[in-house]
């Protein structure tokens, strides 16, 4: 799956990332919208896990990247990672990132959806945003990731990583 020949991977286009900030703005919205009209007293909570979500996970994924500097197509996340924390490329992967990144993001993407259990349109709205932000993400980032990485972490921990590479298998 792996792509030899591809030559440098390339930096994040401009464009794509504003689909993928869209597509991320849209789940936000919905996720918001369905807490505030469901259960208002969990946004602080879903709130830290979003501050969590784009800091903690950072320090123990991004800076062991390969991409770490770069403008990598996941938000330009190799930069940012920069700004705020030295590169470990020397560190290995480790549980650490595994549940920084597993546990803000269910926070971050659990809360909408329990909160909209009992009201359907709420509920519609929130999978429908959820849909488009993965799915911008996989065509966005995770297709040339598969192709390109070379970090055997990604392949054996990052669950979309699996799943695109299982979805390319099959196109």
């Amino acid at each position: 799956m792996r792509c030899d020949d591809c030559g440098e991977w390339p930096g994040a286009r401009f464009g794509q990332q504003v689909l993928l900030a869209a597509a991320a703005l849209a789940f936000l919205a919905a996720g918001r919208r369905a807490l505030r009209r469901n259960r208002p007293g969990w946004l602080p909570l879903w709130i830290a896990g979003l501050l969590g979500w784009v800091t903690v996970p950072k320090y123990f994924i991004c800076t062991r990247c390969e991409n770490y500097g770069k403008p990598c197509d996941f938000f330009y996340g190799g930069r940012y990672a920069a700004l705020l924390f030295k590169a470990q490329p020397d560190r290995p992967f480790n549980a650490a990132g595994y549940f920084a990144e597993g546990g803000t993001l269910a926070l971050l993407g659990f809360l909408p959806a329990l909160s909209a259990r009992r009201d359907a349109g709420s509920l519609a709205l929130y999978a429908l945003g959820a849909g488009l932000f993965q799915g911008t993400l996989i065509s966005v980032c995770c297709v040339k990731c598969v192709h390109r990485a070379t970090d055997p972490w990604k392949r054996k921990y990052c669950p979309t990583f699996k799943i695109t590479e299982g979805i390319l298998r099959h196109v």
